[in-house]
């Protein structure tokens, strides 16, 4: 897709985000570029709540919000968007409204609403990344499938009780086994409902991901990593995986 247009690094961009400017791997080139990006993010729970705040904070030029559900007490607890206040209200209206307060770089757009239903409105979206933290994976396999249709980069985040895995695939350049290759059948113990979770794992293996996102933007030829990571956070163990070359069938 063609970058957001972003002319040049403003006095505003220096100033606001002159500490990330700073770190090897980004530097000025690589902030302008992140003001160019656009990303979706799917699932505003316990995952995709540190997501929006990483990767607004970090200066991404637009970022959609794309979540159906209301707020519940029991989010509270890992869901770092919301407090008792926000209760019964839209979790990515909410979302937005205070996202938007962060900086005034970042173009925040709320879609309270199923992402089967958003791909049936916006067939013609261009993301550059597409960042999916649901915990459905049926919902999991659609973004990766849209993902890999119209090469856009995509990761995966999903949690169960103290573990975690991060999945990415480049679908601009690799051939490699798709998220329907490694994760054909659906697991509802994986589902939200049933698992068992603490709030530092979503926070944990979020901040890894974006990370992950945030310096692949950031380079010029919008490069992501294809690879697996397994976290196991009470081992402090990650197990990286590479993605194997395979004729995929999806």
């Amino acid at each position: 897709m063609e970058d957001l247009a972003q002319p040049e690094l403003s006095d505003n961009l220096i100033e606001q985000f002159g500490r990330q400017i700073l770190v090897p791997g980004i530097d000025e080139q690589g902030q302008l570029n992140l003001s160019k990006r656009k990303v979706c993010i799917i699932g505003l729970g316990a995952l995709g709540t540190v997501a929006s705040q990483y990767l607004v904070r970090s200066g991404i030029g637009e970022v959609h919000l794309i979540d159906p559900d209301k707020i519940e007490e029991s989010n509270l607890h890992r869901q770092i968007n919301y407090t008792l206040e926000d209760v019964g209200a839209s979790k990515s209206e909410v979302s937005k409204n205070k996202l938007q307060r962060i900086n005034d770089i970042t173009k925040i757009i709320s879609h309270p609403t199923t992402y089967e239903n958003y791909l049936k409105e916006h067939t013609n979206e261009n993301f550059n990344l597409i960042f999916d933290c649901t915990d459905n994976h049926e919902n999991k396999i659609l973004s990766s499938q849209f993902c890999k249709k119209n090469k856009i980069a995509y990761v995966s985040i999903s949690i169960n009780s103290t573990e975690g895995i991060y999945f990415s695939q480049n679908y601009k350049k690799d051939t490699k086994a798709c998220f329907a290759c490694l994760f054909p059948q659906t697991d509802v113990n994986h589902r939200c409902l049933n698992s068992a979770m603490i709030g530092p794992v979503a926070g944990f293996v979020t901040s890894l991901a974006c990370t992950k996102i945030i310096f692949g933007l950031a380079n010029s030829s919008n490069d992501l990593k294809s690879e697996i990571n397994l976290i196991d956070l009470l081992t402090s163990d990650i197990n990286k995986l590479q993605l194997a070359e395979i004729n995929c069938p999806h």
